[in-house]
């Protein structure tokens, strides 16, 4: 059994057959084992098990993204369940949650933290790629962890209640809850808990509705547009609107201290460090995804 890129390769006397069939229509060779591999195993029989791997290797070949013919995707050290209710884990996601991890050991003083339970929140959450990830890997180091992922589209929560459900062990293990709760960015989350928390994280749309055209088709025709295309910002500033209300209202989210961090567009570093200006947050920044991109603003209250 070989590795590729993380997801088993597994061919067999049926498999050849099957993986020349679909390189010859026009898939690449790992996406191709990549499909057998989903329709591999005992419970499928020979014939069924064709005739799936010809029905999702014809979605790939119409143009559907390999992470919704698939069904799941990894993130970091999870795996998700993803299809068109909500966007497709980014590599450059991941690295928001790398950013966002040492963000909270910097807010809570390293491992054990400062004696309470942290609160966490991630805004438009999706598939809950964010929120899942700080609570199986910072649950550990502070317990009582709690993170609260918020989404103002019920079907993008109910993807997120499935990956909450399929991780519930570990993070239960982990020390560490998710609450789920829908809403527009912070009207989702409890107004008791208002400046209480330690860290905000959000991956919000942030492309311009001009950009939208010049987009990957992959991406235009079959990731939802609402978690894409955002109106504009302060001063006419393409795509930023959602960008500005996470960073506006996390100065009265957050505890004094505490940390922001948003995934933004790389032409969008000014607008989203003048936004964090504005609303009085510190010691704005950005960071760089793993291409080295500018990707994210993060800042402190």
């Amino acid at each position: 059994m070989a590795v590729d890129g993380g997801r088993r390769a597994t061919v067999d006397d049926l498999g050849p057959a099957l993986l020349a069939w679909a390189v010859g229509a026009g898939l690449p060779p790992r996406e191709a084992r990549w499909i057998l591999e989903e329709v591999d195993g005992p419970a499928v029989a020979s014939g069924g098990r064709e005739s799936a791997f010809r029905r999702l290797a014809e979605r790939r070949l119409a143009g559907e993204p390999l992470q919704y013919v698939l069904g799941t995707w990894p993130f970091r050290s999870i795996e998700l369940q993803v299809d068109r209710r909500v966007l497709i884990p980014r590599p450059e996601t991941e690295r928001v949650v790398e950013v966002a991890l040492a963000e909270l050991h910097a807010v809570l003083g390293g491992p054990g933290g400062p004696g309470r339970a942290p609160l966490v929140a991630d805004l438009g959450t999706g598939s809950g790629a964010i929120a899942l990830s700080l609570a199986v890997e910072a649950g550990p180091s502070w317990p009582g962890l709690e993170v609260w992922a918020t989404d103002r589209s019920a079907p993008s929560l109910e993807v997120a209640a499935t990956n909450l459900a399929g991780l519930s062990e570990r993070i239960d293990g982990s020390g560490a809850s998710v609450r789920l709760a829908q809403g527009w960015w912070f009207s989702a989350l409890p107004p008791g808990r208002c400046g209480e928390f330690d860290l905000v994280v959000s991956n919000p749309p942030y492309v311009a509705g001009h950009e939208l055209a010049g987009l990957d088709a992959g991406v235009r025709e079959w990731e939802p547009e609402s978690a894409l295309v955002a109106a504009d910002g302060t001063g006419g500033a393409g795509g930023m609107a959602d960008v500005e209300a996470v960073v506006a209202g996390a100065a009265r989210w957050l505890r004094p201290g505490g940390a922001l961090v948003v995934e933004i567009a790389p032409h969008q570093a000014d607008a989203a460090t003048g936004a964090a200006h504005r609303a009085g947050l510190v010691a704005a920044r950005t960071e760089p995804d793993l291409a080295g991109r500018t990707r994210m603003l993060v800042a402190r209250r």
